[in-house]
């Protein structure tokens, strides 16, 4: 009859998760996929080139790549349901050998329903729902070795464990309660070790792939030991030492902090309250080591919403298992005391009707969230509105946006929540790491050692030697053609210090989604502001502000030549004035204004030449508007000139052409004889009064 309720408790498990398998979640899943994807084709090496991460995420992901595509991340929803629904009927076997059929059937039903957990500020919590099926076979085979005398089971019990730690590091945190265990179902210390060994065993295997096949023994072995457990510890204390990759969700304000937890937990009171009562039963009747392990199972895994230095509320996921043995176990005593008596104690008349208030609380705040619907959006609908569904539209317009924008060959880096874009393009040359933020390589660059793991190296302090190997400058290959600010506040000026490169405002999505790209020439002309020894502002001599005169004309046949001319002038000398209106006339010529607007803007804006000079370069500015047929953008520059020289004669000059051609005669007559005040024999003015007199004759 078990067989039979087994298969029941799986296809129960299978129904829980038919709600949310068309949904548009994946933001997690999306960032390893291509990750995965990349390591397969040896562009990237696991522990060298990422992240640190535990291979665990990954052996799931590989498996799904060679079954189904390479970025479906709705197979990924299908590999949880099935994993979940196998770890309920695993967890009703235990329960079965240790409380009986009822409990079993009871504790596996819940646990079904509660680790599908898609209230939880939209985040999945994929690799929380897949570490119980490791978590229970382990202790399915410790329990199973204990009745039958089979301790050659205790070794496939650890690697199990150590399975599970592979999946999500935290499991490591669970092997006290688990020791407990194996002392409370009779096995020796002797099995301890056993258990200990299989878990070592288990961990060896990608160690040993990664030491012979990629040398990256250390990394690994760092990733699994050091890299968790100073925030385990003490995480307030070594919270200030972590890059700002590994402290998202940073919840500072008490007050939120518990709002987030109320609204995170609100179908946990059933649960919770059946799990008390399971607990005080136990420990007052039938207390066992066993028991106890599985108690402190409950609190470490509680624990676990802590970690990181930080606060994450899906992390309750990792309560779910043994809140369902406790509560399992407690929701079945209620029910059969009730038959066990004659007539009804006071312990079920309480326990039922607040059971049943609970659990109608419960559904009344979860029936939102089962939403059966064709519309993969309708999910985000129901639950969080219609602004949400618009921002999930946008990361998808933003992901066809920058497949548009770009080029396959580009190195495209995008800052923001790399895996909203991920999920929604079949781009692979976006990221280099799963989740990539302004924030994080302006960190790096701000660090005297630039490697995600440095901070190691500040919490234990190696003194003699580094067992770290330096982390590569992530853009030591080469810098990326194109950056996407996807979310954040954009911030150029950082990369353009990381990478050496100068990056210029190129589009815009609807003035949310910008791009630069790497603009090499302008690159090679402020090198020559960068690289000169003396890079204070000089001062231009002998010169009177109120006379722009500018370079001798150019007319050559090739401007090309001309150009390169004028290049190695300005690196012999970048601040002489002549050579950079040089430079401009030879921009202009050669019709290259973008350049010429960004390299003089940048002069302009950072303020590396003189005030005297900055209001030439803006006149010459003015006069490339007019070459373009711009008047209304040279007028602008050639006020602004005037704020600050108004008794200059040549933007008066200029001005007063600008005026003519937008056939404003009274202002362009206005700006000529101005201009014959200052300058009586200055016969352009002249000659453009004549004109204006015979035009209006």
């Amino acid at each position: 009859m078990e067989y039979y309720i087994s298969i029941l408790v799986f296809v129960f498990g299978v129904i829980t998760w038919i709600p949310f398998l068309n949904g548009v979640y994946g933001h997690d899943i999306a960032s390893n996929q291509y990750i995965v994807e990349q390591s397969r084709n040896r562009n990237i090496i696991f522990y060298k080139d990422t992240l640190m991460s535990p291979i665990g995420h990954y052996l799931h992901t590989i498996f799904m790549q060679i079954f189904w595509d390479k970025y479906n991340t709705k197979a990924f929803y299908w590999i949880m349901c099935l994993y979940t629904s196998i770890s309920s009927v695993t967890l009703f076997w235990i329960m079965n050998h240790l409380f009986g059929l009822m409990p079993a059937v009871t504790g596996s039903m819940l646990f079904s329903l509660y680790i599908v957990s898609p209230r939880l500020d939209g985040n999945w919590g994929p690799f929380e729902q897949l570490k119980p099926l490791p978590l229970f076979g382990s202790l399915l085979c410790i329990i199973i070795s204990s009745n039958n005398s089979s301790y050659f089971l205790v070794i496939p019990g650890g690697m199990l464990f150590g399975y599970a730690i592979l999946v999500k590091q935290n499991a490591a945190i669970l092997l006290p309660g688990y020791f407990l265990i194996l002392v409370g179902t009779g096995h020796t210390y002797y099995d301890c070790l056993y258990f200990l060994s299989g878990i070592i065993i288990a961990n060896l295997i990608p160690l040993f792939y990664y030491w012979l096949r990629h040398n990256a023994f250390w990394e690994y072995l760092i990733s699994f030991g050091l890299f968790h457990l100073p925030f385990a510890i003490h995480p307030k204390k070594y919270n200030k030492f972590y890059p700002c990759a590994n402290q998202r969700g940073v919840i500072n304000d008490s007050k939120v902090k518990w709002k987030t937890i109320k609204e995170n937990s609100r179908s946990l009171p059933p649960v919770l309250f059946l799990a008390v009562i399971g607990a005080c039963l136990l420990f007052s009747y039938n207390f066992s080591l066993l028991y106890l392990g599985l108690f402190i199972c409950l609190i470490l895994s509680t624990s676990t919403i802590f970690m990181r230095g930080t606060f994450f509320p899906h992390y309750w996921l990792n309560m779910v298992p043994w809140l369902a043995i406790f509560a399992g176990y407690g929701l079945s005593e209620i029910i059969q005391s009730s038959f066990r008596v004659g007539h009804p104690t006071v312990f079920t008349l309480i326990g039922i009707p607040v059971v049943i208030l609970l659990f109608v609380d419960a559904i009344r705040v979860d029936k939102k969230y089962y939403v059966f619907s064709k519309d993969p959006y309708q999910f985000l609908r129901k639950v969080h509105g219609q602004a949400l569904v618009n921002g999930y539209k946008l990361w998808s317009q933003s992901g066809e946006y920058i497949k548009k924008a770009t080029k396959p060959e580009d190195r495209v880096l995008i800052c923001g929540h790399a895996p909203h874009l991920l999920l929604y393009s079949d781009r692979d040359h976006f990221t280099i790491e799963p989740c990539l933020y302004q924030e994080d390589y302006i960190d790096i660059f701000n660090r005297e050692n630039p490697t995600h793991l440095e901070f190691l190296n500040r919490i234990y302090k190696f003194k003699n030697f580094k067992i770290i190997k330096q982390r590569e400058n992530i853009f030591h290959k080469g810098h990326p053609e194109i950056i996407v600010f996807a979310e954040g506040k954009v911030d150029v000026e950082g990369f353009e210090k990381l990478t050496g490169i100068k990056y210029s405002f190129e589009a815009s999505m609807g003035g949310l989604i910008p791009v630069f790209r790497a603009d090499l020439e302008l690159t090679e002309l402020m090198s020559f502001f960068e690289n000169t020894k003396n890079k204070s502002i000089q001062k231009t001599k002998g010169r009177d502000s109120n006379k722009i005169e500018l370079s001798d004309s150019i007319d050559p046949q090739d401007w090309d030549s001309a150009l390169a001319i004028s290049k190695q002038l300005l690196k012999e000398n970048p601040y002489k004035l002549e050579h950079l209106l040089t430079l401009g006339e030879c921009l202009i010529g050669s019709g290259n204004y973008t350049l010429l607007f960004r390299f003089y803007n940048r002069l302009i804006e950072n303020k590396l030449i003189s005030t005297i000079s900055r209001l030439e370069l803006l006149n010459k500015l003015g006069e490339a508007y007019c070459s373009q047929n711009k008047f209304n953008e040279a007028e602008e520059l050639f006020h602004k000139i005037l704020r600050l020289t108004p008794d200059n004669s040549t933007v008066l000059s200029n001005l007063g052409f600008v005026y003519f051609k937008q056939n404003k005669i009274e202002e362009a007559a206005e700006s000529f004889r101005k201009v014959l005040e200052l300058d009586p024999d200055n016969e352009d003015a002249i000659f453009n009064l004549d004109q204006i007199a015979t035009q209006c004759s």
